[in-house]
């Protein structure tokens, strides 16, 4: 029965729609990470780089208002049937570059419907796990979930790289989509979840997120400075003449190991607290970067970083739920997740004046004060919250 506390799934063939659609999420992500490859495959058939940089930024845009639509879409025809179609649109989208990479307007057409497809998908995946938990333990098992992403990150680009070096971009999207494609198949493994009675076409519940509005802004923060990894992290690591590997391995290695072990310990405080904690370690993660010069540094900043995103993204999408049946998620979680894609994706724009204007180092400082400015602000509210919570149990023991 869902919300039983008995245990951490709604029912026993949850447990395995949960293994199962970690696995997906890991096989969809490896396709989707052979965009970090996009640049080189463009440049090889000779596209001026004014034109790649618009076909690489013109993905935010579909992206943050597709992902508001989803919960619009979900709440007609379920979850995982939006989910279903977002995927086949990112596949239909991703190897269709195999005929248009050599081509601007192809290649942007490709990649405009491929952001469309992934904001389809994104907000839909986040929901639909979260109706096959129960409260034990929903911000542990989300969070593991949600590191599916990052480590499919981790070795999507290595193979793609591999592939795209001994071959050209001939096989690249051919081979590359295979992992969504089977990943597009598992989803016929899962059962549809609840549908949330008809409303207006953004029927976000604005009335269920009382209280959380601070969570949307820390969000797109947390997704500022996030974004900064794909965009501009290899180029601030590759000034010092350091491998980039120091950095995204050890911040991969940290945020596994603080799921696993330590978000389960973590969740029994104040969760403006801890995610308060987490944007100030990411911030240290990249003053370290900022200041360091040598591979020390710059893993030292990558733990920083990954062991602080770790907490900040499932503890942030759980309160976003908190309080809702699985029905009324979607959303709900459409728009946290359009806040977060907006700062992932859209922010690299402006922070690329603060790269041309004060150098990568700069720019890193510059996120670092908005991550702890937005720390600040979290934790002055956790200890206003906790002092009126002390004061009130203090009269009614009276």
């Amino acid at each position: 029965m869902e919300g039983s506390t008995q245990g951490s799934f709604i029912d026993a063939r949850a447990r395995l729609e949960y293994a199962v659609l970690c696995l997906a999420t890991f096989l969809i992500f490896f396709t989707n990470a052979h965009a970090a490859l996009l640049a080189a495959v463009f440049q090889s058939h000779s596209m001026p780089l004014d034109q790649i940089g618009i076909i690489l930024s013109s993905y935010g845009i579909p992206v943050v208002v597709f992902t508001l639509l989803t919960g619009a879409v979900a709440g007609r025809i379920g979850t995982l049937t939006t989910l279903k179609i977002g995927l086949a649109i990112m596949i239909v989208s991703f190897v269709s570059l195999h005929w248009t990479a050599h081509a601007f307007h192809a290649a942007l057409f490709s990649r405009i419907i491929q952001g469309v497809g992934y904001g389809f998908l994104f907000a839909p995946l986040m929901t639909y796990v979260q109706s096959r938990l129960t409260h034990h333990k929903f911000v542990y098992l989300f969070g593991v979930f949600s590191s599916m992403a990052p480590l499919a990150q981790a070795f999507g680009p290595p193979w793609a790289d591999y592939i795209f070096f001994n071959f050209g971009d001939r096989y690249l999207f051919v081979i590359g989509v295979v992992p969504a494609m089977i990943g597009w198949c598992l989803l016929f493994c899962l059962r549809p979840e609840a549908i949330a009675q008809k409303g207006g076409m953004f029927d976000f519940r604005i009335s269920s997120l009382s209280g959380k509005g601070i969570a949307f802004i820390t969000i797109f923060v947390a997704g500022s400075m996030f974004g900064f990894l794909a965009s501009f992290m290899a180029g601030a690591i590759h000034e010092k003449t350091v491998a980039i590997g120091w950095f995204f391995v050890a911040s991969t290695a940290a945020m596994f190991t603080t799921r696993f072990i330590g978000l389960s310990y973590f969740v029994q405080f104040d969760r403006r607290f801890i995610v308060a904690l987490g944007l100030c370690t990411m911030g240290v993660g990249f003053a370290c970067v900022a200041f360091g010069s040598s591979s020390f540094h710059v893993a030292l900043g990558g733990l920083a970083f990954g062991a602080g995103y770790s907490v900040v993204y499932p503890v942030l999408s759980a309160w976003i739920s908190d309080g809702l049946m699985t029905g009324e998620r979607s959303g709900p979680q459409a728009l946290f997740n359009a806040a977060f894609n907006a700062g992932l994706l859209l922010m690299p724009l402006p922070v690329s004046y603060l790269v041309a204007g004060f150098g990568y180092s700069g720019a890193l400082l510059g996120l670092t004060l908005l991550g702890w400015a937005m720390a600040a602000v979290l934790f002055i509210v956790s200890y206003r919250l906790n002092k009126t919570v002390s004061a009130r149990s203090l009269q009614l023991g009276r």
